[in-house]
């Protein structure tokens, strides 16, 4: 393992570790049934320095897949009625983690950490269209729903309100555009990346991008969005060129 997957491996794990350990402290979320969102959001985060990792396989297999079976775990006991019974599941439905898988749509984190994946070993060429894919997930559809639950009021499509699909929007378009622009600020400081986009291209991608969030929000079902959205905006990121 290089050094650089070692620190990679070390930022991940230390800062889930952060957000799990807020996520379990933190009285408000916990009160209003927030854990989900709050991760789901801030895990978005690791996007900004998932660039020290030297290698595809380390930063997807080791770093994000992990994820994978353990949050199917969770979710797997929320499908369970009844009392809990033995110290492996009442530990499981105690935890923070099964509030997060079940917050929301219990296979929603599962797939988030598949797109995850996904993206880190396929696109470990060029972060910063997974990237543009992450924060497309984190920021647009975390902080929409998030909006949505807490004033969302006109229903525009099932329990998809205006409120959640306009934050949806904005939150997505700016989550790209300082995403980016991260990424220019890494490239001119000669830590990652070949090349930089202008200022107004990124406004311009952030913009389109974000409408485009918005509507794939807006009509994928459950959670399938988790993975719609990242994957297919990194597409898009890749087949413009740029």
């Amino acid at each position: 393992m290089l050094g650089g997957d070692a620190l990679g491996l070390f930022l991940v794990y230390a800062y889930v570790g952060t957000m799990v350990v807020i996520t379990t402290k933190w009285g408000f979320l916990k009160k209003r049934s927030f854990h989900r969102k709050f991760i789901h959001i801030m895990i978005g985060n690791i996007a900004i320095f998932w660039w020290v990792f030297d290698t595809n396989y380390i930063m997807a297999l080791l770093a994000a897949a992990p994820f994978i079976p353990l949050l199917l775990l969770f979710s797997r006991y929320g499908d369970q009625d009844g009392e809990a019974k033995g110290g492996l599941k009442r530990g499981l439905k105690g935890s923070v983690l099964y509030s997060a898988s079940h917050d929301g749509h219990k296979l929603g984190l599962v797939y988030y950490a598949i797109s995850w994946t996904i993206l880190a070993y396929f696109a470990f060429g060029d972060l910063v269209i997974a990237s543009v894919g992450i924060v497309s997930m984190a920021y647009g559809d975390g902080m929409g729903g998030l909006i949505g639950k807490m004033y969302g009021r006109r229903k525009i499509r099932g329990n998809k309100t205006l409120e959640g699909t306009v934050a949806v929007f904005f939150f997505a378009t700016l989550g790209i555009f300082i995403i980016l622009n991260v990424y220019n600020l890494l490239f001119d400081a000669g830590l990652y990346g070949d090349r930089t986009i202008a200022l107004p291209l990124t406004a311009i991608l952030a913009l389109g991008l974000g409408a485009y969030v918005a509507i794939v929000e807006l009509y994928t079902p459950g959670e399938y969005d988790n993975l719609v959205i990242p994957l297919t905006t990194a597409l898009i990121m890749a087949l413009t060129g740029i």
